[in-house]
């Protein structure tokens, strides 16, 4: 950054007064980048991490054949050919990316960012930088193809100036664009350093309805990159000390896609339906072929084999890909979905065989782990035009089952059981998480389901990932304790004044009239502090087996600005999950409690976190109060109060 506050300075100082200093040359290093594109008028060029740059500029320098100079980066998910300089994903289909090996960079009168220069332009900047260096001859002047000009004012001053502009038809210059900074190298770069080899734990996401995953028109790809990359935050910032000692490393997350395969030209649905479609409204109908249609596609026999297919047959193969490319794996495979994608999940994994061991395991404990006539009950019978669904048979045990605004509770009742039962439980897969924000309009429970006994008691509530509760939810919890503090003063003073004025003769002895009304208060004191302050009882009711005996059902803590408009934030609320960092914690304090890996109990936090409405330049908003807790506040006002 220090060359480029002394090159703002030339350019405000008229290029005047800029003093020259010996200096040795060092060649520059490289940096390979790869392009990513916004969309079809603009695109932006990001540094690969540190970890992979210099892998890559390894294997460019090394004797190798040709064919053996293709790299892993990414944490492996990606591999660049280094003589083509393009990068293709591994696990899924996706357009070849370039790449490009990067020294000399400038901005765009259109970009903030810094654009690298191609590889020849830049390696002729580089000799003519070293002949000044050499000759001790500076401000050197070099027309470049695109017709912009570089000036070598020093070693650390070197700026663009943009082709001539041409006078109008009025004879009449127009402004020039102001010169703009040239960099050379990647000195005061943001570069992350690269992810850990070594996994710890493998998570597949399977999308929900639709191309699309949330209102930012991202696909499972790109929401699950965001996914990886926060969770590698909060695993960093949360595990701090089991990363440091090597017992956490990173969680490897990989997206299974159905969608594509659905609306394929192997199974011509796309087509069948567009000659079927009304001119009218042509955008809204298209959105609903694409996206909601997809629940239809699923009750329908024949396209539920396809997506059944589609899902297990991808995750066989990017499990035994996974592991070809990771020999060294050890641990454990869980899954998630998201809305359909978590039902999809729930049929296949009901749909699994139970291995021998765990069958007599569970014969000996009294325990029904085989539900298959209960679940051969939610998908009728075949026959009269009923096709039987064929579950492909993964080729390894699920560690826990993730559903995210899942409608698995709506399926289930729609296909006519009442109950799955105490006893109800995947046969291949330990765990089951049902979570859900409570604005979410295509969520429901699971609990109620597993024992009716349960509709009445309130889901589990997932922490906050800052380590406390929302603004507006200790708020409430404070000022209802507030108030019930202050009923009891009320209350106290009663008693307190009745018992003077009796002895003062002036009223009868405390009567049954005045002890039932304090009683009422008193009563409806507790009740009220229990429900909004207490902790909840432990329960009394079984929530069966479907997750080890532990609860199922779990719900988000929602954001002061969807308090104000439940149902403006409803459809926001589904996608919620694919940057809710409370989610994703809670993923990971899963997985990795089976590891016994347990968090830092302190952890890097702002004092009050207040969420609000993402906006169209920032992935995630919020906004930080340091100020002291409400209810710390309210607590010495209330305390200080007689």
């Amino acid at each position: 950054m220090d060359n480029e506050l002394k090159a703002e300075n030339f350019l405000l100082n008229g290029g005047q007064n800029e003093e020259v200093t010996n200096q040795t040359y060092q060649p520059v290093k490289h940096h390979w980048f790869f392009k990513r594109s916004l969309d079809e008028s603009k695109e932006i060029w990001l540094p690969f991490s540190k970890k992979d740059s210099a892998a890559l500029e390894e294997a460019y320098v090394s004797e190798k054949p040709t064919p053996e100079k293709i790299v892993a980066t990414d944490g492996g998910r990606f591999d660049v050919n280094i003589e083509l300089r393009i990068k293709t994903p591994v696990y899924w289909k996706g357009e070849p990316i370039e790449v490009r090996r990067c020294s000399w960079f400038y901005k765009s009168s259109t970009s903030a960012k810094y654009l690298p220069y191609q590889e020849h332009i830049a390696a002729n900047l580089e000799i003519e930088y070293k002949s000044c260096f050499d000759n001790k001859k500076w401000h050197k002047r070099i027309e470049l193809p695109s017709r912009d000009t570089i000036v070598l004012h020093s070693h650390d001053v070197i700026v663009l100036f943009p082709p001539s502009i041409p006078t109008d038809d009025w004879n009449q210059t127009p402004t020039q664009e102001r010169p703009r900074v040239v960099r050379r190298g990647v000195e005061g770069f943001d570069i992350e350093e690269g992810e850990l080899e070594k996994v710890d734990h493998l998570l597949f996401m399977v999308h929900g309805i639709g191309s699309v995953c949330d209102l930012k028109f991202r696909t499972v790809y790109e929401v699950v990159d965001v996914f990886r990359s926060t969770s590698l935050q909060l695993l960093r910032s949360h595990y701090q000390s089991s990363c440091e000692k090597g017992t956490a490393n990173r969680l490897e997350v990989l997206p299974i896609s159905w969608h594509d395969e659905l609306h394929s030209e192997d199974t011509g649905v796309d087509k069948r339906l567009k000659s079927i479609t009304l001119d009218s409204m042509s955008t809204l109908r298209e959105f609903t072929n694409d996206t909601l249609l997809d629940i239809l596609f699923y009750t329908s026999p024949l396209y539920c084999q396809k997506i059944i297919s589609t899902v297990g047959n991808e995750l066989n193969r990017l499990f035994e890909l996974f592991k070809k490319r990771n020999p060294s794996f050890k641990g454990r495979v869980s899954l998630c979905g998201h809305s359909l994608g978590s039902l999809i999940l729930f049929d296949l994994l009901s749909h699994q065989q139970s291995p021998e061991k765990d069958s007599k395991e569970a014969c000996n404990a009294g325990q029904s782990i085989k539900p298959d006539r209960r679940i051969s009950h939610m998908y009728g019978a075949t026959g009269a035009g009923i096709t039987r669904i064929h579950y492909p048979q993964l080729t390894f045990q699920p560690k826990a089952l993730f559903a995210m605004g899942s409608p698995i509770g709506m399926f289930v009742t729609v296909r006519g059981l009442d109950s799955l039962g105490e006893d109800f439980a995947l046969p291949n897969c330990e765990s089951f998480f049902n979570i859900f924000h409570p604005y979410d309009p295509v969520a429901y429970r699971i609990e109620s389901l597993i024992n009716p006994k349960l509709a009445s008691v309130k889901p589990m509530l997932i922490p906050h990932h800052k380590g406390r509760k929302r603004i507006h939810l200790e708020l409430k919890e404070t000022l209802s304790r507030v108030g019930a503090d202050l009923k009891q003063r009320v209350v106290d003073s009663v008693k307190h004044t009745w018992n003077s004025l009796f002895q003062m003769g002036v009223v009868p002895a405390y009567g049954p009239a005045l002890e039932e009304d304090t009683r009422v208060i008193e009563e409806e004191e507790v009740e009220e502090t229990s429900k909004n302050i207490e902790p909840e009882p432990p329960l009394t009711e079984s929530v069966g087996i479907l997750n080890k005996g532990r609860r199922v059902d779990y719900v988000l803590q929602e954001s002061p600005f969807e308090l104000f408009s439940e149902y403006i934030s409803s459809l926001r609320s589904h996608v919620c999950y694919w940057e809710s960092e409370d989610t994703m914690l809670f993923i990971l304090k899963e997985i990795y409690s089976t590891m016994e890996v347990k968090p830092d109990s302190q952890i890097p936090q702002a004092t009050m976190t207040i969420e609000r409405p993402l906006d169209a330049g920032s992935r995630r908003g919020s906004a930080v109060i340091t100020t002291p807790p409400v209810s710390s506040q309210i607590e010495q006002n209330v305390n200080g109060t007689t």
